[in-house]
């Protein structure tokens, strides 16, 4: 007689139990960004959603499931519908939650050992993307004065903040945080000149910009640096740069004349984002390195964080 499908994703489970230990003591699923199962509330609801999982597919055998039907399976179910009692009578069709497809991915995730990309659901309206495409880049670009244009170029092919544009500083004038463990195979796939900028929390991180754009920044060289304030925080400039709120200003007039619309300067971190992460997956980096990298280049330490980029 078939197992129950929880009885069955109870056996595929019960190896990642780690209960009684810390998070920090926990192990690694596979290749999964996911640890073993510290907390018992944890373990049932993932062995529940796997089961649930196995019911939606039809399946009969849990080990039917494979990366292929997996993904699709997320795929559909970004635009599926879910019943919602209305006064415990009425009921609605609404999309699933984004807490309901996660909940998916990690059981799938962990079944089988490595990551599955994470899918958006469509209810969530926080999940629109905030990038700009390259035609859009370039007609804001035309709208733009020639030294608010290279803030724009420098921000899109670094993913700086506004307020960075400010800070950026030559290899032989500052160097990057040494307390942070940085990971030697940022910018792979990349070509030019690195520099140092100063972000949040002050930490210093190397961005790299090609070497026609560095010649570029170059040519707006100040003699001696000069003191800016922006927003109240006192900031030494060695180029002749907007940045900052100014340039963010600059940029969102700009977005709307020629579009309609803005997301803002900050749209240009997350264009920077994809772009990097594409490429590196391209490039044959899994999908958790890829995340990695991309966060590191950005100025976070959190490859969880990407994944609000690449909506």
């Amino acid at each position: 007689m078939k197992k129950a499908l929880k009885e069955q994703a109870d056996a595929i489970l019960k190896k990642h139990k780690a209960f009684g230990k810390s998070k920090s003591q926990a192990k690694m699923i596979g290749s999964t960004q996911f640890r073993q199962f510290t907390s018992v509330r944890s373990y049932n609801s993932t062995i529940s959603t796997l089961a649930t999982i196995a019911k939606n597919l039809g399946v009969s055998q849990i080990k039917e499931i494979d990366s292929v039907m997996a993904v699709k399976y997320l795929e559909q179910r970004k635009e599926q519908k879910s019943i919602t009692k209305i006064c415990s009578k009425e009921k609605d069709w609404q999309t699933l939650s984004q807490k309901t497809l996660d909940a998916e991915r990690k059981a799938l995730s962990v079944m089988l050992g490595k990551d599955l990309e994470r899918i958006f659901s469509t209810q969530d309206k926080r999940n629109a993307s905030r990038s700009y495409t390259n035609e859009q880049i370039e007609n804001i670009k035309n709208a733009q004065s020639e030294k608010n244009k290279l803030c724009t170029e420098i921000s899109r092919a670094s993913g700086l903040r506004a307020i960075e544009l400010l800070t950026i500083k030559r290899l032989d004038e500052d160097s990057k945080s040494t307390a942070r463990n940085w990971r030697n195979d940022r910018f792979q796939g990349m070509e030019g000149v690195v520099y140092v900028v100063t972000g949040k929390g002050g930490l210093k991180r190397e961005v790299m910009l090609t070497n026609e754009l560095a010649k570029k920044l170059e040519a707006h060289r100040l003699e001696h640096p000069k003191t800016v304030y922006d927003r109240g925080v006192e900031i030494k400039s060695s180029y002749n740069l907007s940045g900052g709120q100014n340039f963010s200003e600059s940029f969102g007039a700009a977005s709307e004349r020629t579009l309609g619309f803005s997301h803002g300067a900050h749209g240009l971190r997350h264009s920077y984002a994809q772009d990097r992460y594409f490429t590196l997956r391209h490039l044959g980096k899994s999908e958790k390195d890829a995340k990695a990298i991309v966060s590191q280049e950005l100025g976070h330490f959190r490859p969880q964080i990407v994944e609000v980029y690449l909506r």
